[in-house]
């Protein structure tokens, strides 16, 4: 779990890193020469971060619930089963890996490591295979990588990005009340920090999926932007998801 905040933080740091070239060349640019599409993909960047840490947290938090070193939701009052245990995946896929498991080839080429090139040479004792043969069966058996397969596929459909998304992500995985949360840790109202959020977000999908294009002025002319609006989103993004990640 710690790992998707240690790549959010990575990411952010790589969001600045634009900001400071976009800075750079400006010095060095003539007033003709328009550099805030720099700008745009940094906001982009951004959200994209947040994004992917909402789906790593939750993608993690699961796999550590499913082998029981997280606890699972509390049920809620309209429903007989937490968001975790509703969650749906493969029969089928997780059918294939059991086979897989216990598949007879592989399991001969655990035990001819575990014992050497000559183990067909020899002859061994039960007391010899049995032990290594329990072990590669029970460490395939404990495998979690056709779950994780299935989350991953599953999430990778959703966005999460608007405050109602992110929240159903994290029910997944915590009963935690999380804009509440989050809004007493940055020291704002409730829905201040759902709005702003909401705000970022939808600048982003400006850029994203209208070109940010602002059709009031006609052809050819954007919505305008600049550092002081990219780096207040920035740190914004930055805090919250730290806010959540503490909350969790």
């Amino acid at each position: 779990m710690q790992s998707a905040l240690d790549q959010f933080r990575i990411s952010i740091a790589r969001v600045r890193d634009l900001i400071a070239i976009y800075n750079s060349v400006q010095m060095q640019a003539t007033t003709a020469l328009d550099l805030t599409d720099m700008l745009r993909a940094a906001l982009v960047m951004a959200v994209s971060a947040l994004d992917y840490y909402i789906h790593e947290v939750v993608t993690l938090s699961m796999l550590e619930i499913h082998r029981g070193q997280r606890p699972e939701p509390v049920v809620s009052r309209n429903s007989s089963q937490s968001a975790f245990s509703r969650f749906k995946v493969s029969l089928g896929n997780a059918r294939q890996e059991r086979l897989t498991a216990l598949d007879i080839t592989s399991l001969k080429n655990d035990i001819q490591q575990a014992l050497g090139s000559a183990f067909t040479a020899e002859s061994h004792t039960l007391n010899e295979v049995l032990p290594i043969l329990s072990r590669s069966i029970s460490n395939r058996l404990n495998s979690n990588s056709w779950l994780e397969d299935e989350i991953r596929q599953t999430l990778s459909y959703k966005s999460f990005q608007q405050p109602n998304n992110i929240a159903d992500a994290i029910r997944l995985i915590s009963d935690v009340s999380l804009w509440v949360s989050v809004a007493n840790i940055l020291g704002k109202p409730t829905e201040m920090v759902k709005q702003q959020l909401t705000f970022i977000v939808d600048r982003r999908n400006k850029i994203a999926h209208e070109a940010d294009i602002d059709m009031t002025y006609g052809i050819g002319n954007r919505w305008p932007i600049d550092e002081d609006l990219v780096n207040e989103a920035v740190t914004f993004i930055e805090q919250l998801i730290e806010a959540i990640h503490q909350s969790l």
